[in-house]
């Protein structure tokens, strides 16, 4: 933000030597959530989509480091949109009120602004990106920095991490570094074209350190600081097989006045679908199937056609998306929203080679909606 770089993060220099408080959970609870940016192709690829939520009675948000796997490939990125944006904050300013923000990630040149606020957020970035983000007619201007990974961190498997600092919302008005409406992140969505999906099939497992503000202070709280990841399983796949079967019966019809006995040919078309994630049952999916678009069924059934008459069949699955969605302060829209399965804690894995003994709180894997399709000619 324009008027809210100078954020008060006084974070040690490496995450390993703090003492993590259990308790924090109580008051800090974020969830990271990752899926593809479009269906995807049988090997990945194609751009990324990144969602975060915090719960708006937990404390505020002040830092948030996001680790990216090896097997995605993060491109330098040209001066330009990356993606669109997608948030929401409550506004203290506003009697807090949610307040939805719109707007595009961009790839910016670094300017001094941005400089000061790297060092203040204690990163050094190979890149500068732009959360441009609009509101209330104001236009808010966050930095997320892309950043190498620490010798830990890649021996970790994560090379690349991207880095945001936010201001506190909660100090008095009037604060230096206060964020613009004492506006208190909840969620935000985005795409970035620059980070690509691996090709190769595999569990990719994201992971993320959240350090949140002592409560009305402006002091980050390292001993709040909390893991959560998110879980892509490429490829996530429906397969639809659809066999056919001719039926002839005889019925009684009139024919120039008289009653006849006339063979009919007609087709059984039987059809069956699954999804799979990495080659393992989806952990959640729900499948619709039309044939010439109309609904014959779920995973599994039948329709006749009749004689001479062709269909397309798809298989509609709706996957990991049975724990809700992040936010965007827009009306619900289920084919376009970032949904998400919720693992729990129990799903997350604690990364103490790169976070000491920071909680794992939570893992989601990732929603998205995909199709297959096959033709099937009926018998004449």
């Amino acid at each position: 933000m324009r008027s809210t770089l100078r954020l008060a993060l006084l974070l040690g220099a490496t995450v390993a030597s703090l003492a993590f408080a259990g308790s924090a959970l109580a008051a800090f609870a974020p969830k990271l959530v990752v899926s593809s940016a479009a269906p995807q192709a049988a090997g990945g690829g194609g751009p990324t989509r990144i969602g975060v939520m915090v719960a708006n009675t937990d404390d505020p948000t002040a830092r948030v480091s996001i680790y990216i796997p090896t097997g995605y490939q993060i491109a330098t990125a040209a001066a330009g949109k990356l993606g669109d944006v997608t948030a929401t904050a409550s506004a203290a300013d506003l009697g807090g009120a949610i307040m939805p923000l719109t707007g595009e990630l961009d790839a910016i040149a670094p300017t001094p602004a941005t400089t000061t606020a790297a060092q203040q957020c204690g990163v050094a970035p190979s890149q500068t990106w732009n959360l441009q983000l609009t509101a209330a007619g104001q236009t808010l201007n966050i930095p997320l920095f892309v950043a190498a990974g620490t010798a830990a961190e890649a021996a970790a498997g994560f090379q690349t991490k991207l880095v945001v600092c936010l201001p506190p919302p909660d100090v008095p008005p009037g604060t230096p570094g206060r964020a613009t409406f004492g506006a208190k992140l909840l969620s935000a969505t985005f795409t970035a074209s620059a980070i690509t999906q691996p090709t190769a099939t595999g569990d990719y497992r994201w992971t993320s350190l959240w350090t949140p503000y002592v409560p009305a202070a402006g002091r980050p709280n390292a001993a709040g600081s909390v893991e959560v990841q998110a879980l892509r399983h490429i490829p996530t796949q429906v397969s639809l097989t659809v066999t056919k079967k001719k039926v002839t019966t005889t019925v009684r019809k009139r024919v120039k006045g008289k009653i006849r006995r006339v063979k009919q040919v007609r087709t059984l078309v039987r059809f069956s679908s699954k999804v799979t994630e990495n080659g393992a049952a989806a952990a959640s999916a729900k499948i619709t199937t039309t044939a010439a678009g109309k609904r014959v069924g779920g995973a599994s059934g039948s329709f006749v056609l009749a004689a001479g008459k062709s269909a397309t069949v798809k298989a509609t699955a709706v996957v990991d998306s049975d724990s809700g969605s992040v936010a965007t302060g827009q009306p619900a829209n289920p084919a376009s929203d970032l949904s998400f399965h919720d693992l729990g804690a129990s799903g997350c894995v604690q990364t103490p080679a790169v976070f000491g003994g920071a909680p794992c709180a939570d893992a989601t894997v990732g929603g998205e909606t995909i199709s297959a399709t096959s033709v099937v000619k009926g018998f004449k």
